[in-house]
């Protein structure tokens, strides 16, 4: 067990604020921080916590979700959970799917990295925002870059992009235990990072009008053009970019399992989506 385990529930970012962990009894926090560092930190949502992997954690702890939706830790991270859950009486539960094949020496899936076609990237800057870890680097209307170090592989960057000319790239890769704890932490802590700086600007601008000074902004990385939009005009683009990207976010889900309710919440977007 990671020997920070005591402190991994301390000085999180507030958006873990509604997690109520510091309510909680000790053991419970243990548990939570226990399953918490043994996830591989890509904050990926596929297990259905968008908000990343401790959420997840807590869920399994708390509210008794089922401890094997990890999708990029496989089989291996659904056992070291079953362990934690001191459920040593029961039959590991399966590890969810993946749409990569299982990787014969790790046990886990596959593990892919994203890369940017530099011929059809357009500089639209949507991609930046979207990785959770911050390997995407970029100006409008300039081609970006993702540092292939640092992307988890969580796919998050697929569904923002206009022109889809991020590819997934699968990779091979036999980390020791060691490394690959050090990565999940690193990991980990770039995600903190991300939260505490989007909670910055955030602040920084609550007096302001939200949609039209996020518009604003995006203009200005665009000097050379000059847009005429209105207000209204700016807050359905955004909702407009935003239901996209919800869209393909539970078409990626769904082509990794069925579920009656995300169909239906899917159906409701793009009717919602045509409205606009």
């Amino acid at each position: 067990m990671p020997s920070n385990i005591d402190t991994r529930l301390t000085n999180l970012p507030l958006l873990f604020d509604t997690l109520n962990l510091d309510a909680l009894p000790s053991d419970v926090q243990q548990q939570i921080a226990a399953i918490d560092a043994c996830l591989p930190q890509t904050q990926c949502g596929l297990c259905e916590h968008p908000d990343g992997c401790l959420p997840y954690a807590t869920a399994i702890v708390v509210e008794g979700e089922p401890y094997n939706k990890c999708v990029p830790g496989g089989q291996p991270v659904t056992d070291a959970i079953h362990h934690i859950l001191n459920l040593n009486h029961e039959q590991p539960l399966m590890a969810a799917d993946s749409q990569w094949p299982i990787d014969p020496v790790t046990e886990r899936p596959t593990e892919v990295r994203a890369i940017i076609r530099e011929d059809d990237c357009i500089g639209c800057t949507k991609c930046i925002p979207a990785c959770p870890v911050d390997a995407i680097v970029g100006t409008g209307k300039h081609m970006h870059t993702i540092f292939t170090d640092l992307c988890t592989g969580c796919e998050l960057c697929i569904a923002p992009c206009p022109v889809d000319c991020i590819d997934l790239v699968p990779i091979h890769r036999e980390p020791t235990e060691e490394a690959r704890t050090q990565e999940q932490d690193n990991l980990r802590q770039r995600y903190h990072t991300h939260l505490n700086r989007v909670t910055k600007q955030l602040a920084a601008s609550s007096n302001t009008k939200p949609v039209v000074s996020m518009v604003e902004a995006k203009l200005n990385n665009v000097a050379s053009q000059a847009l005429d939009i209105s207000e209204q005009q700016a807050k359905d683009t955004i909702a407009a970019a935003k239901l996209r990207s919800k869209i393909k976010k539970l078409e990626k889900q769904l082509s990794i399992r069925a579920n009656a309710k995300k169909e239906s919440e899917l159906a409701a977007l793009k009717i919602e989506l045509a409205q606009l």
